[in-house]
């Protein structure tokens, strides 16, 4: 069912991966935390990612919104991640590369990508759940699963459940994720209560070769592709990643980076095509194989003026 061609790289490429929001509330579609964005019903989802197809995205990143955050949604039949997948596939078989974010934020009450019990990380019950988000969305159709623990073996666990499962699916780590302050419009997205406080079992962003060295892991481990999260402050981890990756990688411009660009053009004080042509350039320049963002307008306008 997943065709791992989807991740292949060849030299030049650059292609967009849009996030999609996802949930089972009512009264969807609605506007998301992050400007110009919407938190989709199934139905909704469908619609956009008909338009998207048409304009030539051919990748997305599926994002779960829980208004009651809870590890067993994901094995529901009915669950929003899974009847997209499932209905996606079906209407698009491999037209779409289908990528289904299994951070557990979205998922625990505390918002935070790790469990904790008596305040410290349950390293085994975090794998646990990672695990079990994973093989709900490989078995629903997903292409690829995107975790986010901060772990060094996450990859390694996810692979050798699906392995044992016999699912195709690939694992798509963020790997260099940098405990950053521009998280907070996704989290607000999400209806996460960490805000913008950072977390302290993310990559210390002063220590940029341990991050690296993540991601070197991770491929040992069996992942299809890295990413670097965030995107601007980090181009020279980016572009060293890149340097000494095995497999292709991508880099996320994420919700803070996207609505700092956003204020700045309601001030007027920049053009929105110049500003994403100038640093989705930057982004090829240090030989990202994906954007990943919520800029997918900008950069199908650009390429569809390259041709």
């Amino acid at each position: 069912m997943n065709d791992m061609d989807s991740f292949s790289s060849q030299p030049g490429d650059c292609d967009y991966i849009e996030c999609l929001f996802i949930s089972d509330d009512h009264c969807l579609p609605r506007p998301a935390a992050i400007e110009g964005c919407s938190i989709h019903s199934v139905a909704s989802a469908l619609v956009h990612l008909e338009r998207r197809l048409a304009q030539g995205l051919r990748y997305v990143l599926l994002v779960a919104v829980n208004a009651q955050p809870a590890l067993a949604l994901a094995q529901s039949d009915d669950f929003c991640v899974r009847k997209l997948l499932l209905q996606a596939r079906k209407r698009w078989g491999q037209a779409i590369t289908l990528i289904a974010d299994v951070g557990l934020s979205p998922y625990q009450e505390s918002g935070h990508s790790v469990i904790n019990t008596a305040g410290q990380i349950d390293v085994d019950a975090s794998y646990q759940a990672v695990v079990q988000l994973a093989v709900a969305f490989a078995q629903a159709g997903a292409d690829a699963v995107a975790p986010c623990l901060s772990l060094p073996q996450q990859t390694h666990v996810i692979r050798e459940a699906f392995d044992a499962a016999q699912l195709s699916c690939g694992v798509f780590p963020y790997s260099t994720k940098f405990s950053s302050s521009l998280y907070g419009p996704y989290r607000r997205a999400i209806g996460s209560n960490l805000g913008t406080g950072r977390k302290s079992y993310q990559f210390d962003f002063c220590d940029t070769a341990e991050a690296i060295n993540q991601a070197e892991e991770d491929l040992r481990q069996g992942a299809v592709a890295t990413i670097v999260k965030p995107a601007l402050p980090y181009l020279d981890v980016l572009a060293e990643t890149v340097r000494r990756s095995s497999k292709p990688v991508a880099v996320y411009h994420v919700s803070g980076e996207f609505m700092m660009a956003r204020l700045a053009v309601r001030a007027g004080l920049l053009n929105e095509d110049d500003y994403y042509d100038e640093i989705h350039a930057a982004f090829r320049r240090c030989g990202a194989r994906w954007i990943i963002g919520y800029a997918a307008d900008h950069f199908l306008r650009q390429q569809h003026r390259s041709l």
